[in-house]
């Protein structure tokens, strides 16, 4: 069977890429315009990633419930991944209520009618002009002497 340093091990690797993973994640979605979808959207995908559940044939060691749901699917069929399935939608229905519970406490989020005015100490002058900067190139001619 497995130990538990090698099981430690394997859940410090799943975390670390996870939360890279999930990093990456936040990134593209904090584009999302639409403040629920953006909300909803982050949410689930940490849930999804991060989700532990029970190994199907030894109920003492957690899995992460993505991998677990997939393996049990492929090889032992639907009636065994039945449960970790529904774990992850319970999850994602989680994920739904935490994301209209922060729609409501953070509200829409980046809505402001006017556009955000810029620093005007550090603008350049209108009429200031830059000089205008020649690159001279290094000439190749070479002076012989004529005799």
């Amino acid at each position: 069977m497995i130990d538990q340093g090698d099981y430690q091990i394997a859940w410090q690797a799943y975390l670390g890429c996870g939360l890279l993973a999930a990093v990456l994640w936040l990134f593209i979605v904090r584009r999302i315009p639409a403040a629920f979808l953006r909300y909803w959207l982050m949410l689930a995908g940490v849930i999804f990633l991060f989700t532990p559940v029970p190994h199907p044939l030894n109920p003492a060691i957690w899995v992460p419930g993505n991998v677990a749901a997939v393996l049990s699917l492929m090889t032992e069929g639907l009636e065994s991944a039945m449960p970790i399935i529904l774990t992850m939608a319970a999850g994602q229905v989680l994920a739904l209520i935490l994301a209209v519970s922060l729609l409501l406490w953070f509200g829409k989020g980046g809505s402001n009618d006017k556009p955000a005015e810029s620093n005007k100490a550090n603008a350049p002058k209108k009429n200031r002009r830059k000089a205008a900067v020649v690159r001279q190139e290094p000439s190749l001619k070479v002076e012989t002497d004529k005799v």
